[in-house]
This record gives C-alpha cells, sequence and structure tokens, in this order.
C-alpha cells in the first residue's frame, strides 16, 4: 500500500502529493540530519566522497524525460529542480486567467512495482470529498500504450490533503500508474481545477505517447 503526503500546509498552494511505500522492506525513510564530516567516512585518497550532481533542465523543454520513459510536453510547462529526494522529475504547469498553477510531479518506487491499483486509488481517493461534502467516485482508465500497463485516476473536488487539516475547494488531481521497467512510475498532476482543466489534454497526450527510452531515442 501507499502512503500519500503532502507539502507544508501553510502554503496557500498545495503541493503535489508523493506516493512513498509503506511498511515495505528496504523501503528508506526521510534523510535525518548529516553528521559532522569529521564522522563519516572518508573516500580511499581520505578526500570526502562528492556529492550528486544537481538536476539540470532538459535540453528539448517540449520532451519529458524520467525513469527511462520520455513523451511530448507543453513548452509553457516550466521545469523545476525535484524538491524531495523520491521526486525524479516536477514541472510547474500555468493556470488559467487568474487561477493558481498546477504541479507535476513524477515519482518512482522498483520495489513497490506489484502493488495493489486499487489500494492506490482508494487511498488518493480519500484525500478528497466532493465539493457537496460527499465520497467523491474517480474515474478510472487503464490501457496499454506502447506495451506499457498504464492505469489513469481522475478525482475532483474539495482537497484534503493526507492529513485534512486544511482544505482546497475546487480542486483536481489526475494521477497515472505506469508500470514501467523500472518499477511503479507515478505521475501525478495536482492543482485548482482551472489549472488542471486547461491542461488535461495536454496531460493525456503526454501519457498516451509514453515510450521506453533507448540508447538510439535519447
Amino acid at each position: 500500500m501507499l502512503a500519500v503526503g503532502c507539502d507544508d500546509p501553510q502554503n496557500s498552494t498545495p503541493s503535489a502529493s508523493e506516493d512513498a511505500p509503506v511498511a515495505m522492506p528496504g523501503n528508506p525513510g526521510m534523510p535525518t540530519s548529516i553528521p559532522p564530516a569529521s564522522s563519516r567516512p572518508a573516500t580511499d585518497n581520505n578526500t570526502p566522497a562528492a556529492s550528486s550532481p544537481a538536476p539540470q533542465p532538459p535540453e528539448d523543454p517540449t520532451r519529458a524525460q524520467f525513469a527511462g520513459l520520455a513523451g511530448p510536453i507543453p513548452a509553457t510547462w516550466q521545469w523545476q529542480p525535484p524538491q524531495h529526494h523520491f521526486r525524479v522529475a516536477q514541472w510547474m504547469i500555468p493556470g488559467r486567467e487568474n487561477s493558481d498553477p498546477g504541479e507535476l510531479v513524477v515519482t518512482t518506487f522498483p520495489e513497490a512495482s506489484g502493488n495493489n491499483i486499487e489500494n492506490n486509488i482508494e487511498r488518493w481517493t480519500q484525500q478528497f470529498r466532493s465539493n457537496d461534502g460527499s465520497p467523491p467516485r474517480p474515474e478510472v482508465t487503464s490501457k496499454t500504450v506502447n506495451g506499457l500497463p498504464v492505469t489513469i485516476v481522475d478525482l475532483k473536488g474539495e482537497y484534503l490533503g493526507m492529513g485534512g487539516g486544511w482544505h482546497k475547494e475546487n480542486y483536481r488531481m489526475l494521477v497515472t500508474i505506469v508500470q514501467a521497467p523500472v518499477g511503479s512510475v507515478f505521475i501525478k498532476f495536482l492543482g485548482p481545477d482551472a489549472a488542471v482543466d486547461a491542461n488535461a489534454t495536454e496531460y493525456l497526450n503526454l501519457i498516451d505517447n509514453l515510450v521506453v527510452e533507448t540508447p538510439s531515442s535519447k
């Protein structure tokens, strides 16, 4: 089962929730404080190990590449460095007229490839309620795209987030589970109705044209 968290509820526009496996063997927890340099092991030449290079913007702003997959996106989607260590890609999606922007977040968990899709859908559904207060009814579509099994979930209403202590009315979430060679890949688009509605066609075009990257396709 996957647990879906959210970013700081103090923010006016919530970030797209993360999907992190819970109680699964070998799943790393959130990073703890970094020990002093003197207590960390050194490399063979007694110099500290180099940190990973910072993520760089894609060379082609109309092509999304993540987790061994690739697909087309509008140039208006603004790439951002992933804000959390379990995100592999992130874009800010412009709204319509005066609406706040949405956010597209990609996460991947190789160890979660066999997770029950219904459990994920149930957990995401619990983060919403209909604008009239009733439980939402997710729209679920399953299909195969270029050999990749995908499940698309569409939820609308009042977004409660993980804890339910703060609410955002008239929100929408499109989230796709892709069973990719690296494992389960989650492509989540969350934001105000106006932002998601204005970009839903482009999001679905990305999903419908996902391909597994090969050396010749990069």
